[in-house]
């Protein structure tokens, strides 16, 4: 059997769709161990899409170019005469990535929230990608078209989902804050569950995201990292630096717990004077109740003077008479 390899590029919302027999991988790296930042961003602006744009008066502050493809070895004949394949599914982000430099300059942090949800919404599908190609067997004459057609059914539905999402935020290229706000809920809901299905929900069954002790869905074969990066609470960022500071443990019964660290920023205004960021770190545990499901509690705050903190140390100990040990975190 054949090796299957399929590619979609989404670059400033501009789909373009290419499949062959044999094919180079795209370059770009998976970001599945951290969050995005301006950084990643180092491509130039297109200029024939920055002329459309000119034609209606608009800018492109920044825009990302995630890439979503698969391939698969060489597979299996199973006893009943079906075939089965390993499927290695990657969501790429694709250097071509541009941000206008006086974007960078706003801390507000909304246009990089805008494109992080661009990429988390191709992390959305490629997993779903993964989910559908993995979870099925094929015609042993046939897999090329049942394959194509999970591919392609489910490439159509990202298409329409990236469409929307920036007409529904950037209507006529203005600013709708509120529709960002429930696109974001939207995002991470999905995020959470490993779904589609909340792209079209309304705030009223989105918003528990925002709660703690949310319930998220681990995937299979999913790294402790880049499971607590995806399932990171909402409006938080997980800077490289914390890869090193998750812990899994045992401590708290016979179910692994995980404990992870996020920055977030926030800004305090006072006086009708300019705002002034902050960063905050926060710890949370993931705790595996049934199977792969894990509920996301907040453990504490860590704030010093406004700027973010080092994690120095995670541990357990016996702080107090009991026979359970305490979590320990010290931080500088």
């Amino acid at each position: 059997m054949r090796t299957i390899l399929s590619l979609l590029f989404i670059c400033a919302l501009t789909p373009i769709f290419a499949q062959q027999d044999e094919w180079t991988a795209p370059e770009g790296f998976t970001l599945n161990y951290r969050t995005l930042t301006w950084d990643d961003f180092k491509g130039r602006e297109d200029k024939e899409h920055a002329t459309k744009l000119a034609e209606k008066n608009l800018q492109a502050l920044a825009y990302v170019c995630p890439a979503i493809y698969f391939t698969a070895d060489g597979g299996e004949r199973l006893d009943n005469g079906r075939a089965k394949f390993n499927f290695h599914v990657k969501c790429a982000f694709q250097s071509r990535a541009f941000v206008r430099e006086s974007t960078k300059q706003d801390h507000s942090n909304y246009v990089l929230t805008h494109e992080q949800d661009h990429y988390d919404i191709a992390l959305i599908y490629s997993n779903l990608l993964k989910t559908q190609l993995t979870t099925k067997d094929y015609s042993a004459d046939k897999y090329n078209d049942e394959i194509d057609k999970i591919y392609n059914d489910l490439m159509d539905k990202y298409h329409k989902t990236q469409e929307r999402y920036d007409h529904e935020v950037n209507p006529d290229g203005a600013e709708d804050k509120p529709k960002q706000y429930l696109w974001d809920m939207r995002i991470k809901k999905c995020l959470d569950n490993n779904t589609d299905e909340y792209f079209s929900s309304p705030e009223n069954v989105v918003q528990n995201v925002k709660l703690n002790g949310q319930m998220v869905k681990r995937l299979a074969d999913e790294t402790d990292l880049q499971f607590v990066v995806r399932s990171r609470p909402i409006y938080m960022e997980f800077p490289a630096e914390m890869t090193s500071k998750i812990v899994t443990t045992t401590e708290w019964g016979d179910n692994p717990c995980i404990v992870a660290f996020y920055t977030q920023k926030y800004y305090i205004e006072e006086d009708g004077a300019l705002p002034i960021y902050n960063y905050r770190t926060l710890a949370y545990v993931f705790v595996n109740t049934v199977k792969d499901n894990y509920k996301r509690i907040l453990i504490d705050t860590f704030s010093n003077m406004g700027k973010p903190v080092k994690i120095s140390a995670t541990f357990f100990a016996n702080a107090d008479s009991d026979q359970v040990k305490e979590l320990v975190i010290i931080a500088t």
